[in-house]
This record gives C-alpha cells, structure tokens and sequence, in this order.
C-alpha cells in the first residue's frame, strides 16, 4: 500500500504513473514544482540525479490548498508547503504558520492523524544560543501544534535537517487511521530535552507505527548518535554510526508492533569527505536495505550523520 524507492528515472515520468504519490526531486532547489512533486533543497552526496518517491496502491488525486500542495488516497494524505527566503529570516513566526496551514488542509480533508513529517530548512545551524535557526523552528512548530491541540503523546515521527539553498519545504503524510507513536528508552524523550537545548524542546516521536487496512509500516524519525540527551562520538564518524544504528536497532526491538523490517534508509552527512565510509560501512552491516545519501547539515553542530528508516 505504501513503498518508498530511490531511482535514476526522470520526476515527470515517475509522476505520471498512477500509482505514485509524491517524488522528492534531489535537486539544490527548494521551492514548488506543482503538484505531486516536492523538491527540498537536498542534494545526492554524488551529485547523481536521483529521486524519491512514494508509491501506492490505491487511486491518487492531487490538488492545492491556498499555498499548500496536496496528493491524497482514500487512506492517506500527503501535503507540502513552501516558504520564500525571506519568509526564512523570520522563521519562527512562518514556521508556525506553514505548520497551522498544512494542519487545517489536514482536517479540511479528514485526515485527522499526522503520522510523519520532513522539514528542511536554510542554515539550520546558524545563530547562537536561542537565536538558532533549529532552536527558532522548534518553537514555531510547538505553537501550531498547541494551538491544534495536538499534545505530546501525539507528536509524529520527524526530521529536521538544513540543506544549503534558499527557502524551506515542510511536508507530512497524514491518515484516517490512528498511528502509533514511540520513544526510544536509551534517550529522553524529545519534548524533554533540558533548557540547553532551547526555549522550547523539539516536538517528535522516535517512531511511529501504522496500520492501513491489512498494511503495517514503521516510521523511524531521524536518528543520530545522541544518548540520554547528550551527543557521543564528536568528530568521529564511525562512533557515530555505531551509536546511531545502535538507537535504530533499539527501536526495531522495542517500537515495532508489527515486526517490519528495515527497507530504506534516507541518509544526511554533513560533510562529503565521510561518504564513502558511511556508503561503505552501511552496505557492509546492511546490504539489504536501499539507500539514498544526501549532503546535509544536521540540527546540532558537533552530528556528523542522521539516518532515518522506513520499515515495511
């Protein structure tokens, strides 16, 4: 009912198959193609032209929502939407905003469950203190999800990561169906992150698992090499791996309902020098599982690597 692959083959002839429900176009752009195609600002760590894709099983109808992009199912919803560079400098404010837009598409449409969502963002490391980028989107993100009522046992699996263009790409896949959502013991939770890490903690689930019909899937958030709340392994890549794959594996044991497996990995490295070990290392430990390697900057400083998985 729902895959998610990684190919060479061109964005308009992936889309105009009808079982497709979005392409992610691996391009330096960030900004809207039309509908069904999101383009994040993400590059492939190689350079190569690949795409993303989400594919299903079940009739696609896609439309627009004021500046919100949708394409929708009978059982699922994905929507899209973009800000302007300059919306950018002020990002707390037009986080909040973009995230109260996509939630109202979300109920116009009856999809009252969001159960995944990607945010990619500009400079995402850039200020000090609370005046980071990461730290400012975190706040505008826990405000919409308050004014929605949306509570912490209800916040979906998440990643958050900067890409190196201009404007910024929040987008969610949303259901009819309850999700399921996790938190991974060897960390704290989230949303309880201590002071240091900001004004307000980042809002997300470790895992979230769905069942659509006679379908189960897990969502596993981007995970790095954080243990408690503390990072491990500054300024060294395989320590990092090793603790990021840990918390993966933790999460498979213990947040899986239905026992799926590991299918994709979506990977970000922060700096090109670490591809080929990272390539290297994972297809040596995981060579089942299809992956995609994307150059792009990680929400604290000193990760060098985040993985997120997709298990069906």
């Amino acid at each position: 009912m729902l895959k998610q692959h990684f190919c060479s083959t061109p964005a308009k002839e992936l889309l105009s198959r009808d079982k497709t429900l979005v392409v992610m176009p691996l391009t330096s752009q960030c900004e809207p193609y039309g509908e069904g195609l999101i383009a994040t600002g993400l590059e492939e760590a190689d350079a190569h032209p690949v795409n993303e894709t989400w594919s299903v099983s079940e009739t696609v109808t896609r439309g627009q929502s004021g500046r919100c992009y949708w394409s929708e199912t009978n059982n699922l919803i994905c929507v899209a939407h973009w800000l302007s560079k300059d919306e950018c400098e002020q990002i707390e404010q037009s986080t909040q905003f973009a995230y109260e837009a996509i939630l109202a598409v979300l109920d116009e449409h009856k999809f009252p469950h969001p159960f995944r969502f990607w945010n990619y963002l500009p400079g995402i490391n850039v200020g000090n203190g609370d005046d980071e980028v990461y730290k400012k989107f975190c706040t505008g993100r826990l405000k919409a999800f308050e004014s929605r009522g949306i509570s912490a046992q209800a916040f979906p699996a998440a990643s958050a990561l900067g890409h190196h263009s201009d404007g910024a790409v929040f987008y969610v896949f949303a259901s009819r169906a309850r999700p399921r959502h996790f938190n991974n013991h060897r960390q704290v939770n989230s949303y309880d992150y201590p002071r240091q890490y900001g004004v307000t903690s980042p809002s997300f689930a470790r895992a979230t698992a769905l069942s659509l019909n006679t379908s189960h899937f897990l969502f596993i958030s981007g995970t790095a090499s954080i243990t408690g709340h503390q990072t491990l392994g500054e300024d060294d890549i395989e320590k990092q791996l090793t603790v990021t794959m840990e918390n993966i594996r933790h999460l498979l044991d213990t947040a899986n309902p239905d026992n799926r497996e590991l299918a994709t990995f979506k990977v970000y490295i922060r700096h090109a020098h670490h591809l080929a070990f990272i390539r290297h290392w994972l297809t040596t430990h995981y060579p089942q599982v299809e992956a995609v390697y994307t150059l792009a900057d990680i929400c604290r400083k000193d990760l060098l690597v985040e993985i997120e998985c997709f298990c069906d």
